[in-house]
């Protein structure tokens, strides 16, 4: 099945955009990103969870076998750090798995212990490579491995990965040339470490990849499942969910949003004229027209109610706020679909109301919302095919006073 030609029907998808685009740097846009990264998180705490219980156990397993060996005082310091530093680490990661507040800073809290815990098998690697010990600490592997594939699973993603990675590889050749640990020695285990890291790194990329690729794919067939069937537009339920989410987008980055409502002019006329079969066809036709309007990655439209359409345009440049949407008007007009019942044209006509907004300044979603639909009956009011454009920044109106009027002359 190919979701991105079904998904087409319906004008741009955020989901079917990144697909296209693709994300070679495992980062998607806007709100996709954010959305990602807590599904990430939320759907494998108990991975998490249980793999971090693993090492810890294995961890302080190796630190009782350390203890009960004989050692150097040097030694014993770097099994009591090891014991508490790196124990606390971990059971801090397992509490944020429980933990509902300590969930939204996961990834923080899951970088910076393990950080510490790396740290600190760095340090117990090089006092016993000090003391003639000339193996590879294989607790420190082990910390590269539960970085890169373990933690990835509960929210560690590839780039924080291999920055910790990367930084645990310096931290080790740093402290074992501070400490004198012999050149041949030092370099062969660094070059070990860097090897581990660069295959544990591609491997992690790839799964990253497949898990990005499998989140916008079943996003997007969440979607088909939400358009609308006669015009494959989004529905109402839809356009809902994706309207909160650009607004909350439109207002962290400051971005203008424009709300275009588009109404088809006497077409209960048209319906009662023609047949129900023709209606279709029409609304599928002024459907794809308007669709057409929506190509950026965060624009959208969906079928709001019976003849009535919603554009979403986001951060769209002041010259052209009136412009689409008067282009949406023309275009509908130029499809010819003859329309002997309308008062206004012998063709079928859309009446537009828009409404344009920057949520960073006080205004509500709701009340943009608002906006935009009495602007559209606005236009009805007026005598139709016409658009009716407003600045929902310190826009007053008294609302309610245009629908009742225009929906008893249809």
């Amino acid at each position: 099945m190919d979701l991105l030609a079904l998904s087409s029907r319906g004008g741009s998808s955020p989901f079917a955009a990144q697909l296209r685009a693709g994300f070679a740097n495992l980062r998607f846009r806007g709100f996709l990103e954010r959305d990602f990264r807590e599904i990430l998180v939320q759907q494998n705490l108990v991975r998490g969870r249980v793999a971090s219980l693993i090492l810890l156990a294995m961890l302080v397993a190796a630190t009782v076998l350390g203890w009960a060996a004989d050692g150097s005082p040097a030694v014993k310091l770097g099994e009591a750090l090891r014991a508490g530093v790196i124990t606390s680490a971990l059971a801090l990661i397992v509490l944020a798995t429980f933990h509902r507040t300590l969930q939204q800073h996961y990834t923080l809290i899951a970088a910076v212990s393990v950080t510490l815990l790396g740290l600190i098998v760095i340090y117990n690697s090089q006092i016993a490579a000090t003391g003639g010990d000339a193996f590879l600490s294989i607790g420190l592997i082990l910390v590269i491995l539960y970085v890169f594939y373990v933690c990835l699973f509960p929210g560690l993603r590839f780039t924080v990965s291999i920055s910790i990675g990367s930084s645990l590889v310096s931290a080790y050749f740093a402290f074992g040339f501070a400490m004198d640990v012999p050149s041949t020695q030092l370099s062969y285990s660094t070059a070990m470490l860097v090897a581990a890291v660069l295959i544990s790194g591609l491997a992690s990329y790839n799964l990253e990849y497949v898990l990005r690729n499998s989140f916008l794919e079943t996003r997007l067939l969440n979607e088909l499942a939400e358009r609308d069937g006669l015009t494959g537009l989004y529905n109402r339920r839809m356009f809902d969910d994706l309207m909160h989410r650009i607004w909350r987008q439109s207002r962290r980055e400051n971005m203008p949003l424009e709300i275009v409502f588009v109404d088809i002019d006497y077409f209960k006329i048209f319906n009662d004229l023609y047949g129900h079969q023709a209606g279709d066809d029409c609304l599928r036709k002024v459907a794809r027209c308007i669709a057409e309007s929506a190509k950026r990655p965060f624009d959208f439209v969906a079928r709001y109610g019976g003849e009535e359409f919603v554009l979403i345009l986001y951060g769209l440049s002041h010259e052209h706020a009136r412009a689409l949407p008067e282009q949406i008007r023309l275009d509908v007009m130029n499809l010819g679909i003859l329309h002997k019942g309308s008062s206004i044209s012998n063709v079928v006509t859309v009446s537009v109301g828009v409404a344009i907004a920057s949520p960073g300044k006080g205004r509500s979603l709701e009340g943009t919302i608002q906006i935009a639909d009495e602007a559209l009956y606005a236009a009805k009011l007026a005598g139709r095919n016409r658009l009716i454009c407003s600045d929902a920044t310190g826009y007053e109106m008294t609302t309610g006073i245009f629908r009742v009027t225009s929906r008893q002359s249809g």
